[in-house]
This record gives C-alpha cells, structure tokens and sequence, in this order.
C-alpha cells in the first residue's frame, strides 16, 4: 500500500472512512500532527473510533506516523512521510484557511468551475508544508527568500505564524531575526521561500516577542475612510458601487483593517494615497484620512 492513491480509488477501498483518511493525511502533511481530538471536532467521532481510523491510516501509512507519548499526539515522521493523496499547495493553504473540503481533494466542483491564470508550479507543496508545519509548531525556519522591494536575496531566519490571501497571492506573514530594522514582523510570499528547512536545536522554538500576539501592526485595526475617486465618471462610479455593495447615492465607504495589511488593500482596491490629483493611474478610490494612515504605508 505504498503507491499515490486518487480520492476515487480509496473511496471504492474502504467508503466513507476514505474522507477521514484524507483528512489525517492532511494534518500530518500541513500541521505536523493529527489528535484523536481533531477527528473528534472534524467528524463526530468518540475517542475509540479516532482510535480505530488512526490505526487504519497506519495500514496504508504506518511509517508516516510516530507517536508522541509524552504529549498523546500522533506526529509527523518527516524521515519517512510518504504522502497518502496528492494534493496541490493552493488547495492545503485553502483548507487551513477555511477548513478541510473533501471535495477539493477529489476534484469535484458543484457546479462548473475554471481557475483563471493557472501558473503551473508557482508553489512547492513541499516548502509550502515545511512553513504550514512550522506556523502550527511554533518553529523557526531557514530559507533562501527572492525578495521584489530589496536587492537582500540571502538566506533568512524567520518565525512564520500566519497565512494570508489578497486573491493572487498566498502570503505568510512572519518574524525575520534578520531584519535589523524595528518593524521585524513581515509578509512573505510562498512562491519566493525556497530551500526551506527547519531551524535546529535552541533557536527552533519561537520565542515569545516573536508570537503572532507580539505582532503590533497585525493588531491595530485602522479606519479607513474611502471616498470615490473624483476622476471616475457616472458610469464607473456605478459599476465600483455595486462591486463593493454601496447604495446608489453612495459616495464615501469606512472599513477597518490591520495596520500590516494596509498596504496591500491600497494596491487590491486602487486606492490614491497620493497628494496630487493629477495621474495617469486608474483608482477607484481616494483616502481621505490619508495623514492617519500615512505611517503605515
């Protein structure tokens, strides 16, 4: 039982339970772990019958699992994880975001459906689940990281500890020890992390300051106070109000976001944060309360 298996192949093996074996399968390889108390939250199931699926999993897999005694979990043996199910990292990196979909994994959409601007290979799953795995454990990581704002291609030492999606891009935001300026704390793209392994011995564990709770700018929410953009005309100012559900005599539009995702959204959303009025770029917006938020971009 060692080959890759498709979802339909091991849905006609062993039915209902091929779900609960993705679903291992899934946390081992992105988190690092699977609990009976995950299969518990996931499915319903009581201690025993967790007991039962793990055991199953152990039939297909039984070298893709050590337990771990001490803490009552089952861990990842990463000397020896072969993966169960193929899975692309845009797919995990969706599930840990907006929880396990069985249908991702067997590719059965319930309606028509077509991804726009597929890039093959833009994402190594491999990577992708050293970084999953190390924001779930609460490790650092070392990499080699091609950056687009800095000519600093170096290897990093970095503490990831969330994910994040501005509809292009799956990002990870993270504690760089080898940034030496003050805001130590960045977003990172997943495609760009390469050579990615984990940082061993003392300086593997996270350490408090650099915990997503010490993440200053991802906790301070902002206003922002928005107003359509003075160049647009009638027309485009009707489709932008529907598009971001304003009324029809809308003009202004207030929302609240992180202080580390400020930046982003002005870029997504066209949003002049410019003094000048006069430009030859297209905005759908103009931030009023530009002074304020100044600072963080």
């Amino acid at each position: 039982m060692s080959g890759l298996y498709s979802y339909a192949q091991l849905l006609n093996e062993v039915s209902g339970n091929a779900e609960r074996l993705a679903f291992i399968d899934f946390k081992l390889r992105f988190t690092g772990f699977i609990k009976r108390a995950d299969l518990k939250e996931e499915f319903g199931l009581a201690d025993a019958a967790a007991t039962r699926m793990i055991a199953l999993y152990r039939d297909y897999r039984e070298e893709n699992i050590i337990h771990d005694r001490s803490n009552k979990i089952n861990v990842i043996n990463l000397e020896k994880y072969v993966p169960l199910l193929p899975i692309e990292a845009e797919q995990a990196l969706g599930m840990l975001a907006h929880g396990f979909n069985k249908n991702k994994i067997a590719d059965r959409p319930l309606i028509s459906y077509r991804k726009i601007g597929v890039v093959k290979n833009q994402l190594d799953v491999n990577e992708v689940s050293k970084i999953t795995r190390a924001i779930s454990s609460e490790k650092a990581i070392e990499c080699c990281y091609i950056s687009g704002s800095s000519i600093k291609h170096c290897a990093r030492e970095l503490a990831p500890v969330a994910i994040l999606y501005d509809g292009k891009n799956w990002i990870f935001r993270a504690y760089d020890r080898s940034e030496s300026g003050a805001h130590k704390f960045k977003n990172f793209n997943f495609a760009r992390a390469t050579e990615v392994k984990v940082v061993e011995l003392n300086n593997g564990d996270a350490a408090q300051h650099e915990k997503l709770s010490e993440d200053t700018l991802w906790n301070t929410p902002l206003p922002l106070f928005l107003e359509l953009h003075h160049e647009l005309n009638e027309a485009q100012k009707a489709s932008i109000r529907r598009d971001f559900g304003m009324l029809p005599t809308d003009n202004e539009l207030y929302l609240t976001e992180s202080a580390a995702l400020v930046w982003i959204l002005t870029k997504l959303w066209n949003i002049d944060v410019s003094n000048h009025d006069e430009s030859d770029l297209f905005f759908k917006f103009k931030l009023k309360n530009k002074d304020m938020i100044e600072p963080y971009l």
